[in-house]
This record gives structure tokens, sequence and C-alpha cells, in this order.
């Protein structure tokens, strides 16, 4: 991996995401990123993660926000702004452990790719979601090249939706927009898109429990937040059929098709196609 000329530096929410958060400090880490971590109260092995040589030396920044039996984004949002602002770094990466993220070149590291967007004038980078199924197969934790699951489908209910990559000395916020897109003083805007891959769900178990035992602030949801994932029957959560999806012609190709964008998760699609 060659070294850039700029620091890249993600920050990450967890919360007992310790199933994914190998491959994703993993990721980071060949990609030459390093992380900040905000602890929503994880009582899994996390720390014990993180405290691993390996992992511990890429660690720039670690803090805790309290776990209050609901899951409160807007604090959470704060708090990794936080984090985010007192670290010394070029650009800020924003991840989820059960994401990676990479551009659409073959073999370019994500910091090779968010550096060339630097050097021709952008501050602010926007990601494609392709929701990856293991319809095939389970997610695989802490496995050492990209995960097996090829099922996918492209997610965008409009465009731009997810500004996860910005330079840090802008002053811009996502908290106005629920962490999709950033608000504040003017941005350039890349017109390169990049990938995000999202292994939402490690296996049909827990699909169905995931969003069941989720809750939401009421003032989250009163602005149109968490629309996604709040209020739908666990039964809509089955995975859909294999040719409903795309499929990779192998795991780590970066050929994903943009062409049939989906407005909804999946587990939506049996309603609409109802209502319709």
């Amino acid at each position: 991996m060659s070294q850039t000329k700029i620091r890249v530096t993600a920050a990450l929410v967890v919360r007992n995401e310790r199933p994914y958060l190998g491959n994703c400090l993993r990721h980071l880490i060949e990609n030459g990123i390093d992380y900040v971590i905000v602890d929503n109260g994880s009582t899994d092995e996390t720390l014990e993660l993180l405290e691993q040589p390996y992992f511990a030396k890429h660690l720039v920044g670690y803090r805790t926000h309290p776990y209050q039996g609901y899951m409160d984004w807007t604090g959470l949002m704060l708090a990794r702004q936080a984090a985010a602002d007192a670290i010394d770094t070029d650009w800020i990466l924003y991840v989820s452990a059960d994401e990676i993220m990479h551009s659409y070149n073959a073999g370019e590291t994500l910091s090779a790719a968010i550096e060339r967007t630097d050097a021709a004038g952008f501050d602010v980078i926007d990601f494609n979601e392709f929701v990856f199924l293991p319809i095939e197969m389970d997610y695989m934790p802490d496995r050492e090249g990209p995960q097996l699951m090829r099922h996918y489908y492209f997610f965008e209910d409009f465009r731009p939706r997810l500004m996860r990559a910005r330079k840090k000395r802008l002053q811009v916020s996502h908290i106005e927009h629920g962490g999709h897109l950033l608000s504040g003083e003017p941005i350039r805007l890349s017109p390169e898109t990049f990938a995000l891959r999202h292994y939402m769900f490690r296996n049909q178990t827990h699909a169905f429990e995931k969003y069941a035992r989720r809750v939401f602030p009421p003032e989250e949801l009163a602005r149109g937040w968490h629309w996604h994932g709040s209020q739908h029957p666990v039964a809509n959560f089955a995975f859909p059929p294999a040719d409903q999806l795309e499929c990779l012609a192998s795991p780590d190709d970066r050929n994903l098709s943009l062409a049939h964008p989906y407005k909804t998760p999946y587990w939506m699609w049996k309603t609409q196609a109802v209502s319709k």
C-alpha cells in the first residue's frame, strides 16, 4: 500500500458491533486510514478488539456516549462530530461498522481515491449504497479479504444521498439531515461518487431481530428520520429471492450496477407491490 500525502481519518459510532468491527477496521487500515471511535455503551468485546496491537496503533481517538435505552442518533452524531473535530487530519470519513467503502477503480485504495479527489479541487464525496444480503451464505466476522456474498441491490431514494467524506476544515454538519447530507458553508461536491457496501444483516435471524428490537426517539421519528427501520412487520424482513437482486461475478468485483435503483429497502417492496 502506497502512502498518500493527505491524512484521512474515519469516525465511527458503535454499539455492540463486534461481529462487524474487525472487518471494517481492517479494511480501513489496509486502505491507509486511521479511525476514531465513539462507543455507545457496548457490552460485547468491542473494547478488547480495539486494544489488540494491530487495531490499537490506528486508533487515534476514543470516547464514550452513554446508552439511554434507545438509539439517540442526534446525540451520537454530535458526539461523533466532536470526536472528529478533536483529531488532526485532512479528511474525515463517516463510516458504520457494517459498511465497506471504495472507489470504482480496481486496486485503488480509498485514501488514494480521496487524495485524487482533493487534488481535483473538491472537498466532499457522495457515496452510492449497495445493500448486500446473505442469501447464499452468512456474513463472516473477522474475515481476511472481502465478504463472499454477491447478491445486492442499489438503494437510492434521492441524490446526492450520502455525503460521507469531507475535508475537515469545512464548517459543516450532518445533524440537520440525519447523517445523510451536509449543511453549513458552501461545499464543492465531487461529481465522482464512490461505493458503499452495506452488510446490513449478518443472516436471516439477524434481519428479523435488528429493527424489531431497536427503539427510536419520538422527536427523531417526527422529523422523518428512521422511516426505513420503524414500524414494519417482522415477516417483511424475509430476504427476497435472488432473481430480484443484482449479482457480482466475484466478491471483489467493483463493477457494481447503478442501473436499477430502489427507492425503498427490500422489506417494503411487497407492501408497495400490493398498494399498486
